[in-house]
């Protein structure tokens, strides 16, 4: 039983570790493609979604400053 924990521990463990991977290299490849009001666009929502505080938007022609 106490075998049977510690395979479905780490096999959890291990399929968080692939699913985080695949999730920041399609965020490296959104930045890397984007443009810099994209990049920063990226970089507040990521922020956002890992428990950060939501900043204001950046000012520039499509945020109406």
């Amino acid at each position: 039983m106490l075998t049977a924990a510690v395979v479905t521990a780490a096999v959890l463990g291990i399929a968080k570790v692939v699913r985080d991977w695949l999730i920041l290299r399609h965020v490296r490849a959104a930045m890397d493609a984007g443009t810099p009001e994209d990049r920063v666009r990226i970089g507040m929502r990521l922020a956002e979604a890992l428990g950060g505080q939501p900043g204001p938007p950046p000012a520039g022609p499509g945020n109406g400053a």
